[in-house]
């Protein structure tokens, strides 16, 4: 190889690991991630937020237009039977249900340290947080929850270490959804598998299913005019849904204008118990393709996202189970 074909060839190498690159600005403790994609161009801020001043993803635009504020849960709190909530945005009287202890951010595997603006293509933000006892602010469990962003999508772990003497968890919603202004949500696999549209109200107009009617449900998604959000939540862990019983519901919409993942009802906890769950947040302009107008169509739906910086197709089939390809 000559000396021009290494030259040549070591700018290509440059451009195809810099191509795609976000711009990720670390500044006084938050953070702006900001990435063109086939999609929309996405921006995504973290900070602390909500009541509990938690750390997570703050607000997330498409194109400029904010679709998803943290004004209350995206990763939601345990309600514990008869004595409250703890975690997200949920206080009890006038006290804080949790807090955030630590945060690390990286970029591409590197740590930032300090105030900085870098191009990259994955964001990883590790949040550990201490959820309190509803009743008397003792230590409930410790929550850690790894924030992997990349293109259109938030990639989110959860795990939690319960510290408390026995309880019942009466719920647990997990993976919510705090999107702007949707008009019309689908639930592939689930009782709205075409498009449904719902009176926005806070109660009283709620959308719902059980475990039992739609064993295969895995992701929603929600339709506003700026965009669209689809919410997936995988099988690991909790995902598949056996701290949930058939008869009782996994899915709630249109709920104080929320939209629930339930993967936990009336179940015993107690300290040294550990569950973990893994969810997947996309954001994308329009569809890559959109079979669910009519209930004569194959119930089929198709949108963009990331895994680990690659874009990928996401193919919801009929019964709500998801298939993941690679991109032309």
């Amino acid at each position: 190889m000559n000396l021009n074909t290494k030259l040549i060839a070591t700018a290509l190498l440059f451009v195809a690991s810099t191509a795609n690159a976000a711009t990720i600005t670390y500044k006084d403790g938050n953070i702006s991630y900001a990435e063109k994609t086939p999609w929309g161009d996405i921006d995504i801020d973290f900070a602390h937020c909500m009541a509990n001043k938690l750390y997570t993803f703050s607000s997330v635009s498409i194109d400029g237009v904010e679709v998803n504020h943290t004004e209350s849960d995206n990763i939601g709190p345990f309600l514990i039977d008869q004595k409250g909530w703890s975690g997200g945005n949920h206080v009890n009287d006038d006290r804080l249900s949790a807090h955030t202890t630590d945060v690390k951010v990286f970029v591409d595997g590197r740590q930032l340290h300090g105030d900085c603006t870098v191009e990259g293509k994955i964001l990883t933000v590790e949040v550990a947080n201490q959820l309190l006892h509803p009743k008397d602010d003792s230590d409930l469990a410790l929550e850690n929850v790894v924030y992997t962003v990349s293109g259109n999508t938030i990639d989110v772990k959860v795990s939690h270490e319960f510290q408390c003497a026995p309880e019942m968890i009466e719920r647990y919603y997990g993976m919510q959804s705090m999107f702007v202004n949707e008009y019309e949500t689908l639930t592939p696999g689930g009782a709205f598998n075409v498009w449904t549209t719902y009176p926005i109200t806070s109660t009283g107009n709620e959308i719902q299913f059980t475990k039992a009617s739609a064993p295969g449900f895995s992701t929603f998604i929600e339709h506003s005019k700026n965009g669209y959000q689809a919410t997936h939540m995988t099988s690991d862990g909790l995902g598949d849904r056996h701290m949930v019983r058939d008869d009782d519901i996994i899915f709630i919409g249109n709920s104080w204008s929320k939209t629930y993942h339930k993967i936990i009802g009336m179940q015993p906890v107690k300290a040294g118990d550990r569950f973990n769950w893994h969810g997947i947040y996309s954001w994308f302009r329009e569809p890559i393709a959109d079979n669910c107008r009519t209930a004569d169509s194959d119930l089929t739906f198709d949108y963009g996202a990331y895994i680990d910086g690659v874009p990928r197709r996401f193919h919801l089939n009929p019964d709500g189970t998801l298939t993941v390809t690679a991109l032309p």
